[in-house]
């Protein structure tokens, strides 16, 4: 919990915000960590800021190394399809073995440890949808610090739109998560939905500090939002929050830039003996963590059938399928869309000239009371459904 800061060290922080050079953030965040109180209230605070400049200096030195031709080259993955889902797991679990399985991706799988260096996409079929599947290299113990490749490949996990965490029924498949789970938390990946998500988006030029979202505030007004932001010396900014929020979350977010992605496990090797045992006590383990747990052996092909009904749940998205006025069918090709979305947001998707001259709907599928149903903006679609727009 961020507490009572002293005046100097908050203005410390906002020398840090503003810096644009990494060899100066990292000396302003030394000079702030130096202004902290050093007490159980600002620990996490503390562990959060070193974690920043150890990337920082690892970014830099990995820039160095790259103009003088010793660079690695990139992990970025442009995304395409309905959504990208990246597989993070130890080596030898069978990631290879997965994305191989279920995609068009032309991959071997490999008896050499870390066999895999670079990420390998491939796309898998859902119906009429496509999900990107990104097998990155192994994760090992010691990632977030920079161990083998780590901060590249938490790069892909924080791109991403969701994770496949694996493990191996073979091996203490308990242990492979939890080092997966401390690797991504300590890079700012969250894998269980919090109460309560809070993202403060700074503006040089605006009205003041705003809060906008589907959110609400427990024990705080919005003056007092603006108080805290602006002994920050954060006078314009919008503050999106989720869920419930406080003003402790708030001040936490200016120091952390935690993310959440969902999360898939698949536990891998069914078809091995002893594999059933060590599933049930890993679904026992986790049941108070509500992790979504697929068994699943790509050698046997159980359960793989399953994987892209698993990610479209876990995404929370649904299908849409627009028809023009007068033509009986609709496209065979559907936009994709959050859970919730509803007729006027489908009609910015498609185009801002529906979205600006919008009048009504017509809408057939599950959220309709009866085909071609006459609708307003604010109907809430359903996975499937047909949409007209007058």
């Amino acid at each position: 919990m961020v507490t009572n800061l002293p005046a100097e060290a908050k203005a410390k922080w906002a020398e840090v915000v503003a810096c644009r050079s990494t060899p100066q953030k990292i000396k302003l965040m030394r000079e702030f960590i130096s202004l902290v109180p050093k007490h159980k209230g600002t620990s996490k605070l503390l562990g959060n800021v070193r974690r920043r400049i150890a990337v920082l200096e690892r970014e830099l030195e990995k820039s160095k190394a790259t103009k003088k031709g010793g660079g690695s080259g990139s992990f970025s993955v442009p995304k395409e399809g309905a959504g990208q889902i990246t597989i993070i797991g130890p080596t030898k679990v069978g990631r290879s073995s997965l994305l191989a399985s279920v995609t068009n991706a032309k991959v071997e799988p490999s008896p050499v440890l870390y066999a895999t260096r670079k990420p390998v996409v491939g796309m898998l079929p859902y119906y009429d949808i496509q999900f990107q599947l990104v097998e990155a290299p192994a994760l090992v113990e010691g990632a977030a610090e920079g161990r083998m490749e780590g901060p590249q490949i938490l790069g892909l996990a924080r791109n991403a739109d969701g994770l496949i965490l694996m493990v191996d029924l073979a091996e203490e498949p308990l242990k492979q998560f939890w080092m997966l789970c401390s690797e991504l938390e300590q890079a700012g990946i969250i894998i269980e939905k919090s109460e309560g998500e809070v993202e403060v988006i700074r503006r040089s030029l605006g009205a003041g500090i705003q809060v906008v979202g589907g959110g609400f505030l427990v024990d705080c007004t919005l003056e007092d939002i603006r108080r805290l932001l602006n002994s920050y010396q954060i006078n314009s900014a919008l503050v999106r929050i989720r869920g419930k929020v406080n003003l402790d979350d708030i001040e936490n977010s200016l120091f952390t830039s935690n993310i959440y992605k969902p999360t898939i496990v698949i536990a891998n090797k069914t078809d091995l003996v002893g594999a059933e045992d060590r599933l049930i006590q890993l679904k026992e383990d986790l049941k108070e963590k509500g992790a979504s747990i697929l068994a699943v052996s790509c050698k046997s092909r159980e359960g793989l059938d399953e994987l892209g009904k698993h990610i479209f749940q876990m995404l929370g998205i649904m299908r849409v399928y627009t028809k023009e006025p007068l033509e009986k069918e609709p496209s065979n090709k559907p936009i994709v869309v959050e859970e919730g979305t509803t007729v006027i947001e489908v009609a910015k998707e498609l185009h801002s000239n529906l979205y600006r001259r919008f009048k009504y709907a017509r809408i057939w599928g599950q959220s309709a009371k009866y085909p071609g149903q006459k609708v307003g903006s604010d109907h809430v679609m359903k996975d499937g459904d047909i949409i007209e727009i007058h």
